[in-house]
């Protein structure tokens, strides 16, 4: 999976989540990661349950 695009509806995030990006998981949960381009690109995931908590 792509950390940009794909399934999911994968979106950035804007204000106090700025720098992070979401793609839903059903219609009640969403996972929350950020992408780390450099050294080597990395996906580290931050939340994978409810909506923006």
């Amino acid at each position: 999976m792509h950390p940009y695009s794909g399934s999911g509806n994968p979106e950035q995030l804007k204000h106090n989540l700025s720098g992070f990006w979401s793609r839903r998981l059903n219609k009640k949960d969403r996972l929350i990661y950020e992408i780390i381009e450099k050294p080597d690109k990395k996906v580290v995931v931050i939340s994978a349950l409810g909506h923006y908590e």
